[in-house]
């Protein structure tokens, strides 16, 4: 979108720039003219030339008008655009921080599961061998019983 409104504006500015440039060197001084008067039909033609040439000039004026208007309307929107990029890239900046955050918080949780993980698995163990050890004593202790009772 903003590369629209770029290509846009820069093809107004251009073709601002060339009809300036076309108008300037297609300007030709304007030379006296001794005009002599013959008849009234020939100044009634010279005046609606000139008249002619008159509203040609002012609607060429009033098309220059609406494209720099163009141009301003466009130039706001690009400017709109480009405030609403920073923006943006700020907001999105700052989800990459949070989330980059989170990341180091989830890993350091899952270091530390691993590790609690690692405790109860050798605790496991040493509540299967005093159970064991448990059963053993349970047993000597079942066999000196039967060793008093025979004696």
């Amino acid at each position: 979108m903003n590369q629209k409104i770029a290509f846009y504006l820069l093809s107004i500015i251009a073709i601002f720039f060339i009809g300036y440039n076309y108008s300037q060197f297609n300007i030709v001084p304007v030379k006296p003219e001794i005009i002599t008067i013959n008849n009234n039909d020939e100044i009634e033609e010279y005046k609606l030339d000139n008249l002619n040439l008159q509203q040609q000039l002012e609607e060429l004026n009033n098309q220059l008008i609406l494209a720099l208007d163009e141009l301003q309307s466009t130039s706001q929107k690009l400017n709109l655009s480009a405030s609403k990029i920073q923006v943006l890239e700020k907001e999105l900046s700052s989800i990459q921080n949070a989330f980059n955050l989170s990341d180091s918080s989830l890993k350091k949780s899952n270091a530390k599961l691993l590790e609690n993980e690692k405790t109860l698995k050798d605790l496991e163990k040493a509540l299967s061998d005093a159970e064991l050890d448990i059963e053993l004593i349970k047993f000597d202790l079942e066999i000196a019983e039967a060793n008093l009772r025979a004696n």
